[in-house]
């Protein structure tokens, strides 16, 4: 009857899998079987995990972890490679203009080195794998940003999943090493639920001198 009709219409719509719907009497178009609320949210591949609890995200890195008793309980190893690519945005001021100019003469390839230069005046990124870096280091002015490679001390934020309270995800100093894991100290892994069985970790700098100082403090 049309009310049992409507019963199962409900059910199929909060839950596509339950027992007493068959599975192609409620269906969308084209005969595929319809999608309830739950199927939406739970699992590896719903909502919640896939979009809301891990998002990729832009400057941040993620490999297996390691232990490391010769590094300071505040810092993180990171991997050159990973150093290489992860950038910060430093502006150009008359206390950093030459360390910068020599960041970017060394260029992407060389560590430490820079990827890209923003002119304060037209907005334009230059690319410093491709650009004139003598011509951008002779023109390079107050107010410009260069997006320099990943330093020693830098402020990171490094966490594990699950975050399940607010110390899965701490700040630490970066420290910049060869090898491929990020590595810390064996005393750092009690509030992450850490071991070396295989685990994986995230990276991510922030990207502005108040992220890196609310990091730090808080």
């Amino acid at each position: 009857c049309s009310s049992d009709l409507l019963q199962q219409n409900i059910n199929c719509f909060i839950n596509s899998e339950v027992a007493d719907i068959p599975k192609t009497k409620i269906s969308s178009k084209k005969g595929k079987p319809s999608i309830g609320v739950i199927q939406r949210l739970k699992g590896k591949q719903g909502r919640f995990r896939t979009n809301l609890s891990g998002k990729r995200v832009n400057f941040s890195g993620r490999t297996v972890i390691s232990p490391d008793p010769n590094v300071n309980i505040d810092q993180v190893v990171i991997p050159k490679e990973m150093a290489m690519i992860l950038t910060f945005p430093a502006r150009v001021t008359k206390y950093n203009i030459k360390a910068l100019k020599k960041l970017i003469k060394n260029g992407p390839q060389v560590y430490p080195g820079a990827n890209f230069v923003i002119k304060v005046d037209t907005g334009f990124k230059s690319s410093l794998a491709f650009a004139d870096r003598d011509f951008i280091m002779r023109n390079l002015k107050y107010g410009d940003i260069v997006e320099r490679h990943l330093l020693d001390n830098d402020i990171v934020l490094f966490n594990r999943q699950p975050s399940l309270h607010r110390i899965s995800i701490m700040g630490f100093r970066a420290k910049i090493m060869k090898w491929r894991t990020l590595r810390f100290n064996e005393s750092c892994c009690a509030p992450f639920n850490a071991d070396f069985d295989g685990d994986e970790m995230n990276i991510h700098l922030p990207q502005t001198l108040e992220a890196a100082a609310d990091a730090k403090v808080l």
